[in-house]
């Protein structure tokens, strides 16, 4: 169960009891945002921060989001402050690639490079 509410600035604050419940509203909530994007402008663009966000948003992979989600009006940009090669350990591209992106981009026989 999760809590939330507005604060002073008027952003929501949502504490979640479990990292299971936080990868499943995350993904509801990026779904939902995808969904209405596509409807409205025709593709769904996210910058990606790396870290803990991309694993948090390997949920969107499972079901019922890998049947509902449409990766392939995606745009996907990166906002990261290092610069490492794609294959490098600490790469936000690799962490992305193997654990969310191939995943999704599979379902539509799509590679990323």
């Amino acid at each position: 169960m999760s809590l939330s509410g507005a604060n002073k600035d008027g952003g929501e604050l949502r504490i979640h009891e479990s990292l299971d419940e936080l990868r499943t509203d995350l993904a509801d909530y990026i779904a939902e945002l995808s969904e209405v994007s596509v409807k409205e402008r025709g593709v769904f663009a996210i910058a990606l921060s790396g870290g803990s966000l991309i694993g948090l948003m390997g949920k969107l992979c499972e079901a019922p989001y890998n049947k509902t989600v449409d990766w392939a009006k995606w745009y996907i940009f990166w906002v990261d402050e290092r610069v490492v090669a794609k294959n490098h350990a600490e790469s936000n591209y690799k962490l992305a690639k193997d654990g969310l992106l191939s995943k999704a981009l599979r379902k539509h026989n799509r590679n990323l490079s």
